[in-house]
């Protein structure tokens, strides 16, 4: 910047002096931010992307600073801006099932408290410990629920937004119905920030269920688990998920270093036990099949979603009658690594400690492969080295001119993210 000196000036009498900080030592793709604020209201971020828009000052939106890693490397970063302190529950309407709160607010947090009402946002994306609302629907980020339950663009129908020039706008309501035309929550919805800030989000809920049920399947054959998987997936049961985990970390204790089965059903009491009773009757003699303690869920299906704090994470997306085919690929080129397939949506994780050259090798010739049946393959988290390398979500193909075209059309002088999201955008 021309005037650095003036911007953090400009930045420190909107937030005061207690809610900006500077990054010593602080940096994200090898770069330093000249400042990081925590402003606490929608008003301060309008004018805090006012000043970064008069300086050309460039903006990397975050919620609780977790996961600054992902995407493509960025081009620059002059301000950090978290919302963390952006936390209050502006509406909540039990009898509607909706509720409107600012982007800083955790999931956890946020379910902690429709509890009380049995509702809840049924959402399990990775790193749910720490995920503020904004980040979550920002990366449209989901984990093994996303079966039954689906994505964050599934529950979101209104927004409040501040754009790169500090101009505000809204998109949808604060009821689940609202009035026909283009649904534009679903554009911001998975645009990892580079189009505007999310301030405030308009959630639909759900009754929570009465009931859940874990199954555990193992087998020295992983086909048969897949056999199995298939012959349910073709019947009447309605899982929650349907995860084949591939040598889960030892600090887990449960289905370690082994493939196994995991399947989940949340309804109530009497479908639920019919439908283990269903799934227990179809496994074979090869199979050891357990059904597990709640306690035992509530620690394993958070492992699932994270895998682990290996240096990285890939996402391969393949059409479910491609998962068993691709996996297998994997699990041949791959032989030290940490996996979750979803059985049911056709996501395969993987979690990787490969050297960078050997990781960027694998990215590339997975992407050839799943290229055949229209897959995708998408690194979730890697070691900067590797982002350099290859592009974290690949080429776009026929929709490449279309998203260039938005970015410049939300953010023409490429102030927020820049150089995050896909084509470097």
């Amino acid at each position: 910047m021309p005037d650095e000196k003036a911007f953090v000036r400009s930045i420190l009498s909107i937030v005061g002096d207690d809610y900006a900080t500077s990054p010593e030592g602080f940096y994200i793709d090898g770069l330093r931010p000249s400042l990081i604020a925590r402003p606490g209201s929608e008003e301060e971020v309008q004018e805090c992307l006012r000043v970064c828009a008069e300086h050309k000052a460039t903006v990397v939106p975050a919620g609780q600073m977790t996961w600054l890693e992902s995407g493509n490397p960025m081009h620059s970063i002059e301000l950090m801006l978290s919302l963390e302190r952006m936390r209050r529950i502006v509406d909540y309407s039990p009898p509607d099932l909706t509720a409107t709160v600012e982007s800083g607010l955790k999931l956890t947090e946020f379910n902690e408290m429709t509890l009380a009402e049995r509702q809840w946002l049924p959402l399990d994306p990775p790193g749910l410990s720490s995920s503020s609302l904004g980040a979550v629907v920002s990366c449209n980020s989901s984990g093994p629920l996303r079966l039954g339950f689906g994505s964050p663009r599934d529950y979101v129908i209104g927004m409040n937004l501040v754009h790169a020039d500090g101009a505000t706008s809204k998109s949808g309501g604060r009821v689940a119905k609202n009035v026909a035309g283009y649904d534009m929550n679903k554009l911001y919805v998975g645009s990892y920030g580079t189009l505007a800030i999310i301030t405030q989000i308009t959630f639909k809920l759900r009754p929570v269920p009465d009931f859940s049920s874990t199954l555990l399947i193992s087998s020295s054959q992983t086909r048969n688990l897949f056999e199995l998987a298939s012959n349910n997936a073709g019947s009447e049961l309605q899982p929650a998920s349907v995860v084949l985990t591939h040598q889960l970390p030892e600090s887990i204790g449960i289905c370690a270093q082994e493939d196994a089965l995991l399947i989940r059903f949340i309804d109530n009491e009497a479908a639920v036990r019919a439908q283990v009773d269903k799934v227990i009757s179809t496994a074979d003699r090869s199979q050891d099949v357990s059904i597990l303690s709640q306690l035992q869920a509530d620690v394993l299906w958070p492992a699932v979603a994270d895998l682990s704090q290996r240096k990285t994470l890939v996402k391969v997306s393949v059409p479910i009658s491609a998962v068993r085919t691709f996996f297998e690929e994997i699990i041949r080129s791959v032989s030290d690594c940490i996996a979750s397939v979803d059985l049911g949506t056709g996501i395969i994780r993987l979690a990787l400690d490969d050297t960078d050259v050997s990781v960027i090798e694998l990215i590339k010739r997975f992407r050839d492969s799943v290229a055949k049946v229209d897959g995708t393959v998408v690194i979730e988290r890697a070691p900067l080295e590797v982002r350099r390398s290859v592009d974290s979500w690949g080429e776009l193909r026929s929709t490449a001119a279309l998203m260039k075209a938005i970015k410049a059309a939300f953010d023409p002088q490429s102030l927020l993210n820049p150089g995050k999201f896909v084509l470097g955008l």
